[in-house]
């Protein structure tokens, strides 16, 4: 298989304030915890676009996860507490003249470079991955315009595009279920 380049390919990874943070999980984690755990997903779905060669923005309010996203090479940009499609279309507008842009959710403990890539190829122009409650946890779109963000419960549909089964982006962590499945798959 011959390497595509995604020179210019941007991927954006939008994060809470980390006290608003998986915030389903209060009941099995407390505040420090969950914050420590979106840190630690953050990294993990930044590293992975870094090694594909995507440019990286992290999308958030918090200052302490702008500096986590910077410590890896990324860019950050604040949001002022936006809700996830305002964010997005924030990111969409700053980064307008970019040839793609690959949208990742940040708690996905199962992605790979393979997945990422395998999404960007199927972007023409749109490209998406479903959680399973039919939210979307990754999409590609090349040009970024051809993607209007439209975020919440039924979203993968609404976003349309060709829709991938790539288990290493489905599975986020949003429950204690999860979590624990996540757990078992990055050790450390």
């Amino acid at each position: 298989m011959v390497a595509r380049s995604h020179s210019g390919w941007l991927a954006l990874v939008p994060v809470k304030a980390l006290p608003r943070g998986k915030s389903r999980l209060a009941g099995v984690l407390d505040e420090d915890a969950r914050g420590d755990l979106v840190l630690f997903l953050l990294r993990r779905v930044v590293s992975v676009c870094l090694e594909v060669g995507l440019e990286v923005c992290v999308v958030s309010p918090d200052a302490e996860v702008h500096a986590a996203a910077r410590a890896l090479g990324a860019d950050a940009l604040d949001d002022g507490g936006r809700d996830l499609s305002a964010s997005i279309e924030l990111a969409l507008e700053r980064h307008a003249n970019a040839p793609g842009v690959v949208v990742l959710a940040a708690d996905l403990p199962h992605v790979t470079a393979g997945d990422v890539r395998e999404l960007i190829a199927h972007a023409q122009p749109l490209a998406l991955v479903a959680a399973a409650d039919g939210t979307t946890n990754a999409i590609a779109a090349s040009p970024p315009a051809a993607f209007r963000p439209s975020y919440g419960p039924g979203s993968a549909a609404r976003h349309g595009g060709t829709r991938l089964r790539l288990v290493g982006i489905e599975r986020d962590v949003d429950t204690p279920d999860d979590l624990g499945l996540a757990l078992l798959a990055c050790p450390g």
